[in-house]
């Protein structure tokens, strides 16, 4: 006996049951893309390497039409790129804007060089890992980064070391990471400033300095001449390429490892909507074969995040530089 009262008819069940797919498959908000140039900040000075990532992605923006319109890359040094994060936010009012980030998110309140944080801005994405070299003049006596830790721990003054554009900036933090990790007393290490990477290196090679930290970039040139030797890299394994025969800090029994990470961020706060298509347009940038060739060319090391992934990874970053400048007063 069939239980009518529990019965219901196949017919309506099956356009009911269309309809609801209907209903779910419609979007909840339409998808967010720009209606007006795109800006993207850079703090640091055209033909540098902040300066160059940019022009990189937007190159691949406009080449594979990933944004829709037209994008700017906006040159505001100063400040340890805090002056160009401060223009995003505030152009952020009127304009579609991001801007290229790094470790002066995390270091810049700590040096005093600005205010802004990571905690202050929308990481949108992490791009890649670029690491520190550690280099002297091609005939100096200095043969290891070994002999230069043994050397500092009885004298931290007894070597002048040279980094750009300013203590607290990649170079700095390189060199000091490599001489705490080797117990030096980094407080009264010499550490002399200069404007730029290339003034340091010349200043090496002319006998003012016994040691040169920059990034690994600026060094294969000096290196194939024969001017510079390279000691050390602040990466966890060997770099390729002509960087493949300089040892890490670990391989000299020094446990230091230190990244100049790349990142791009956007304003704070940043609709959701928006952070998954500056997601998915970066993510298509880094696939791309120029990004490709770049990253071997400047020995960067691809380290893609975006998501909850990238929040950790910076927030941890932000930790580990506290560690590092722990012992050391807030740099002005």
């Amino acid at each position: 006996m069939q239980r009518h009262g529990c019965a219901r008819p196949i017919g309506l069940m099956v356009v009911l049951g269309l309809a609801m797919g209907s209903v779910l498959a419609q979007p909840s908000t339409p998808a967010w893309k720009p209606q007006r140039p795109v800006e993207i900040m850079v703090g640091a000075a055209p033909g540098g390497s902040i300066d160059l990532t940019a022009r990189l992605i937007q190159r691949a923006l406009d080449e594979r039409k990933l944004v829709g319109t037209q994008t700017v890359v906006v040159n505001r040094p100063g400040a340890g790129q805090g002056l160009a994060w401060a223009q995003m936010i505030e152009r952020s009012k009127s304009v579609p804007v991001i801007a290229m980030g790094g470790p002066n998110l995390v270091s810049n309140p700590v040096t005093g060089l600005h205010p802004i944080d990571y905690t202050d801005v929308t990481t949108l994405a992490v791009l890649f890992d670029d690491y520190m070299a550690i280099g002297v003049r091609a005939d100096s006596p200095i043969r290891s980064m070994r002999e230069v830790i043994d050397r500092l721990r009885k004298d931290p003054g007894a070597l002048s070391i040279g980094v750009a554009p300013s203590l607290g900036s990649g170079a700095h933090t390189g060199g000091v990471v490599a001489l705490r990790a080797g117990g030096v007393d980094v407080k009264n290490a010499r550490f002399i400033v200069y404007k730029a990477a290339g003034e340091a290196i010349v200043a090496v090679l002319g006998g003012d300095l016994d040691l040169v930290v920059g990034t690994v970039a600026n060094f294969p040139a000096h290196v194939q001449s024969g001017r510079i030797r390279l000691i050390a890299v602040t990466s966890a394994q060997r770099l390729s390429g002509s960087m493949a025969n300089v040892p890490t800090l670990r391989e000299q029994g020094i446990d230091g490892v230190y990244t100049n990470w790349r990142s791009v961020i956007g304003p704070k706060p940043m609709p959701r909507e928006q952070i998954a298509f500056w997601e998915e347009a970066l993510a298509s940038v880094v696939k791309t074969e120029e990004w490709q060739r770049d990253l071997e060319r400047n020995f960067w090391t691809g380290n893609f995040l975006i998501g909850e992934a990238a929040q950790r990874y910076v927030a941890e970053q932000a930790r580990q530089f506290r560690d590092i400048y722990s012992v050391l007063a807030p740099v002005k």
